[in-house]
């Protein structure tokens, strides 16, 4: 009998592991914090609650990442943003996501070799691997600052931190997340040069498979992406705990606890920038990256991004905040304007008298107008501009942004004059730039043209201060999502929101309550000290509760005395903990003498097969339920 459980008991482990889909994961680096996410998305079962078996590979020499995926040695791996050129190439790759959002990738200096910006490297000792696709993001920075490969040594990468301390090299091609660690450590002090400073901005670690596999296993893709984008986020909500995972099992480079720590506290910040998810890919970057490439030669051809972006990536372009009539009028004068500045400037060259009427055209409007040459030194502008600038045009000409503005809105002009170029298109960027003590928000079209015969293209702008434009829209548009009365969010704002939130949780189960919370007896308070009294309770209630809850909860008015509270990532049991104090603090307010005010309300968790309708209706519910049963409670599911 004893041999019989024993073996019905062995064969349901038998059948239980073979409900798991054995999967593998190659890294393109040895194990580190720079691979956090798997390692939690494994250890803390979020693979397994999908019946997912993941083996994670470090990697190898000589291992080729894409033959892994093509040869099925793999099912997913982790590549660069070279990913595009063999995409180009015809390699079959879908790219599910990005976890780093700009690359860890720069140039390290220390700061006692005086180099203080990128041309100061002119004749220097540069350790830089001989991977052109991977160094293309810093050979384009240098390049940009005039200088090609002949200006500078190029040493054969060492991958040793002790030949920059030791000055065997003078510039080192680091990760963010590496070496400076190293440097701060030891008390030596470092200069970091990176790319997207110079408008060169790549992804790193981006998450791929084969459409091949994706089409013969969608489900199990599907899966595996989400949990380990479930994995990154506990990893970086939970980095000491997930250096200590690392530190113990996956720790072959004998890396410290604390190493560990300070490597996920850089990586976190490159991986969620200006509040993107984890893991996005945006097609005008990944566009503007294939022109980088191009550049170098590394490839001619463009190709539709659709086709090498997963279609479950959260992927977007950005989209500029003005309405569609706005932007109509200001684009169809701003081209009205470069087409009459464009003809001029073609007689310009016939006529010296014309040239006269070419700075009265300029000259008569308020717009900025400017163009660069090549190297993106000023040529000219018009008197708008140099009374913005508050310099005449002789003094403007031959200088750079860098020498005329601050860094950070140099570093912005800079970004975008180089998108002109590499991209030879128009345009359209929207900038906020201090004018003397006051902050304006220009509206700037930037075009290539040929300001020269023989010579490169330069940058023709022209800038428009939308200040007021761009404020009355912000206010219009956050008008429509506040109650007017009590200044919090209206049902439209709720709408959306509760939108986003099923979003999250059918993506990544991220749990969260919501309560529905009703005035008691506001009718009889209408009614008996008038509707002036009525809105001081609404609004004075509301204060309440936006002190009480926590900041990370949003409160709504949806309704006349009816208000909607939405609890992210919270249980039903912490969400009660803060709705009954709501409800307490309710009680002790004074609004009217002698006067007991209180509120109803209901609260519930989200369900597996909840829908907005049907977690509204439930939470509505519960409320009356607290109305019925004497008011001033709480009732839950």
């Amino acid at each position: 009998m004893k041999k019989m459980l024993l073996f019905l008991l062995f064969l349901s482990v038998l059948l239980f592991a073979d409900n798991e889909k054995k999967v593998t994961l190659q890294l393109n680096w040895l194990n580190q914090f720079q691979f956090a996410g798997y390692y939690i998305a494994k250890e803390k079962g979020f693979y397994k609650e999908v019946g997912l078996d993941v083996d994670i590979k470090e990697f190898k020499p000589n291992i080729d990442l894409i033959d892994e995926i093509k040869t099925q040695k793999a099912d997913f791996a982790i590549g660069r943003s070279s990913l595009l050129i063999e995409k180009i190439n015809g390699e079959d790759i879908i790219a599910l996501g990005a976890i780093f959002q700009k690359s860890p990738l720069m140039l390290l200096v220390k700061k006692s070799s005086n180099i203080r910006n990128v041309k100061d490297l002119k004749n220097k000792k540069i350790m830089i691997t001989p991977d052109a696709a991977f160094s293309a993001s810093l050979l384009a920075m240098l390049s940009a600052n005039g200088l090609g490969k002949s200006d500078f040594i190029l040493q054969k990468h060492s991958f040793n931190i002790n030949d920059l301390i030791n000055g065997n090299t003078d510039a080192m091609a680091s990760y963010m997340s590496n070496e400076p660690i190293i440097l701060k450590d030891k008390d030596i002090k470092y200069k970091i040069f990176h790319p997207k400073d110079y408008g060169f901005d790549f992804y790193s670690d981006i998450l791929f498979t084969s459409s091949k596999f994706i089409k013969n296993n969608p489900k199990l893709t599907k899966d595996f992406y989400e949990a380990s984008i479930k994995g990154w986020k506990y990893a970086f909500e939970n980095k000491a705990e997930t250096a200590e995972i690392i530190y113990k099992k996956y720790n072959i480079q004998n890396k410290s606890y604390i190493y560990l720590i300070k490597e996920g506290e850089i990586l976190e910040k490159l991986a969620q920038i200006n509040g993107e998810e984890i893991g996005h890919l945006d097609k005008e970057k990944l566009k503007n990256i294939v022109n980088v490439f191009k550049l170098f030669g590394l490839v001619k051809n463009d190709i539709n991004m659709d086709d090498f972006i997963y279609d479950e990536n959260p992927h977007k372009t950005m989209s500029v905040e003005i309405s569609d009539n706005e932007q109509k009028m200001i684009v169809i004068s701003l081209v009205a304007l470069i087409v009459f500045f464009i003809v001029i400037i073609y007689f310009y060259s016939k006529s010296r008298q014309l040239k006269e009427l070419l700075h009265t055209v300029i000259n008569s409007t308020d717009d900025l107008i400017s163009y660069k040459d090549n190297k993106l030194r000023y040529l000219g502008c018009n008197r708008s501009f140099e009374k913005f600038r508050l310099k005449k045009e002789s003094e403007i000409i031959g200088k750079s942004d860098f020498e005329l503005f601050k860094k950070e809105f140099a570093d912005t002009f800079y970004y975008n004059d180089v998108k002109v170029l590499t991209r030879n298109k128009i345009i359209i960027n929207h900038e906020w730039v201090f004018v003397g003590n006051e902050k304006k928000y220009f509206q700037t079209k930037k075009m290539p043209f040929k300001y020269k015969k023989g010579k490169k293209e330069g940058v023709l702008e022209i800038s428009r201060d939308i200040t007021e434009l761009h404020m009355i829209h912000e206010k219009l548009k956050e008008q429509a999502y506040r109650d007017e009365l009590t200044n919090i969010y209206n049902r439209k704002a709720f709408n959306e929101r509760i939108e986003e939130k099923f979003d999250l949780y059918k993506r990544y189960k991220s749990k969260f309550c919501i309560a529905m919370y009703d005035i008691d007896d506001f009718k009889n308070i209408n009614d008996s000290y008038g509707h002036d009294i009525g809105d001081k309770v609404l609004i004075e209630i509301t204060k309440e509760v936006k002190q009480t809850i926590r900041k990370t909860d949003l409160i709504f008015r949806i309704g006349g005395e009816e208000f909607i509270i939405i609890l992210p990532k919270t249980s039903i049991d912490e969400g009660f903990n803060v709705i009954e104090k709501v409800r307490e603090k309710v009680t002790t307010l004074n609004i009217i003498e002698n006067k007991k005010i209180t509120i109803s309300i209901g609260i519930t968790e989200v369900k597996e097969e909840d829908t907005q309708i049907s977690i509204y209706e439930r939470v509505d519910k519960l409320m009356y339920v607290s109305k019925h049963e004497g008011k001033n409670k709480t009732s839950r599911d």
